[in-house]
């Protein structure tokens, strides 16, 4: 049942208190992004490298054509609900930060716990991954520059410090200029998904000759019949639609939040969904089934190469790859300096007063991009190439399942706890329970055995949970016997900045009746 207007405002009243208040003066950072700018904010972390690799590697799993779009196509319903998921918490706990502010929102006992547990992986997932971008950047360019057969670790690290330079200067210089990057970036990147769907439909009407049996690619000839195929599969394509979040990690920036954050994830989860879905059908529909399943570099390399020819495929091509990684760690990049600063302003990092501080005359963190820069550079430089790069990856991806169950599970009990709290955006619950299977089968997947030469298939994993528990004493020893929190920006200035959130974003939903969510 609606509750009356007279118990609206003590409601929201009590919701606010919970949040972390907003920043005030000279340490506000400008409301600048709109719903166009904040889906390409998505756009630039989803779309990397992993569409121009992962349909082979999926095909090669499933057995047919067919079943490669089906599994492409779940993927795509698992990631909208991620994005439903991620949708309510924003639009109800609009702040920057992201699954920070939730979890310690919802997650209130050991305090902080949860929240300083993410802020911990979140320093290493996001440096590692600027590190992996880079390096996949300079991979690609080397190949365009220097041909298929050269080969340097190096060469490839020195092109990915160029490139973490270069965004984390961008990023403490200008936020306009940032945004504008990212736009340019992927306006390419969609560009190029847009000229593979429309080579393959100029095919499919035979506009262009084709010797390929299209119906019989796209049937389900040859469909793997066994299940621990597709589920390597759907972990593929999870990983290229990785990302549908990003923007609720800067959502202190983003002009009326409640509105634009709903409108920017649905406008860059359906645009990247349909192309991924167009691409993939391309593939099938302009290469042989052989072909695609054993391209060695890429399988868009093979798809070029077969309808522009030899020249587009080894030297065009590349780079536009290259700029798609090099996009999604700028997209990676910028929210990770914002993250870095909000975290610290809850006294979540050492020398908090220092990383969440915003230079005034810049009007941008600059010790936090400067301290995501030197992760980055660690990243990059110091793992051995082989076996140990790949440990550090797999290492600092498997707590994001964690933390991504812990979402899901928390939307599923704010409703129960808070059913009248401000919720703008109610996801299905379809949506919810179908992201809360995903995460627990990401989570119970990676043990299933594999053959892996280096070390055991599970170390990393295993791994990764110790360090977890590992920082819970960093944990108690910060937060609990030094009280760093107390002491921090955000509890200094927290009557004004709940103040501001009442007034700047809750201000005209005030008095609209929120929904019995029970």
């Amino acid at each position: 049942m609606p509750i009356t207007d007279d118990a609206q405002e003590p409601m929201l009243a009590q919701q606010v208190q919970h949040m972390e208040p907003l920043a005030i003066g000279d340490q506000r950072l400008e409301r600048k992004i709109g719903w166009i700018q904040g889906a390409m904010v998505n756009v630039s972390y989803i779309i990397g490298a992993g569409i121009f690799v992962g349909p082979a590697l999926t095909l090669q799993l499933v057995g047919s054509g067919g079943m490669n779009l089906i599994i492409w196509f779940i993927g795509a319903l698992v990631a909208f609900s991620g994005t439903f998921t991620f949708m309510e918490l924003g639009t109800m706990l609009p702040r920057s930060g992201g699954e920070v502010g939730y979890l310690e929102y919802c997650y209130r006992k050991p305090k902080y716990l949860l929240a300083y547990l993410f802020t911990y992986w979140s320093l290493m997932n996001r440096s590692s991954g600027v590190a992996s971008q880079g390096i996949v950047f300079g991979g690609y360019m080397n190949y365009a520059l220097f041909g298929p057969t050269y080969k340097s670790h190096w060469v490839d690290r020195g092109w990915a410090v160029l490139s973490a330079s270069l965004l984390t200067l961008v990023n403490i210089l200008s936020t306009k200029t940032t945004m504008k990057m990212m736009g340019v970036l992927t306006i390419v990147k969609l560009s190029v998904l847009g000229l593979i769907a429309f080579i393959g439909f100029l095919v499919l009407v035979k506009a262009i000759p084709s010797d390929v049996d299209a119906g019989l690619n796209l049937s389900f000839y040859g469909t793997s019949t066994t299940v621990g195929p597709y589920a390597s599969a759907l972990y593929y394509v999870m990983n290229s639609y990785s990302g549908w979040h990003n923007l609720n990690y800067i959502l202190d920036e983003v002009k009326d939040p409640i509105r634009n954050l709903p409108k920017a994830s649905a406008a860059a989860m359906l645009t990247t969904a349909a192309l991924y879905i167009l691409t993939n059908m391309a593939y099938l529909i302009v290469l042989p089934l052989d072909t695609m399943k054993n391209s060695e570099f890429i399988v868009a390399a093979a798809f070029f190469t077969k309808s522009l020819g030899q020249n587009f495929a080894s030297n065009v091509l590349p780079v536009f790859i290259g700029l798609s990684a090099f996009g999604c760690g700028a997209a990676i990049n910028f929210s990770a300096g914002r993250v870095i600063m909000e975290v610290a302003r809850q006294g979540l990092l050492p020398y908090g007063h220092v990383f969440g501080k915003v230079n005034p005359k810049i009007g941008s963190p600059v010790n936090a991009y400067l301290l995501q820069y030197v992760l980055s550079i660690i990243f990059i430089l110091v793992p051995p190439p082989g076996a140990v790069y790949q440990f550090i990856v797999a290492f600092a991806a498997y707590p994001v399942y964690v933390f991504y169950f812990l979402m899901a599970l928390a939307v599923l009990i704010l409703r129960k706890r808070e059913p009248f709290s401000k919720r703008p955006i109610s996801a299905p619950l379809v949506c919810v329970y179908v992201f809360l299977a995903f995460t627990a089968y990401a989570l119970v997947f990676v043990f299933i055995p594999v053959e892996n030469k280096y070390y055991p298939y599970w170390l990393p994993y295993v791994s990764a949970i110790f360090s977890m528990l590992l920082c819970t004493c960093f944990w108690y020893y910060q937060v609990v016997l030094n009280n760093s929190p107390g002491k921090s920006y955000n509890e200094s200035i927290r009557n004004q900045g709940h103040a501001a959130i009442e007034q700047e974003i809750y201000g005209e939903y005030a008095s609209v009746p929120t929904d019995d969510a029970s």
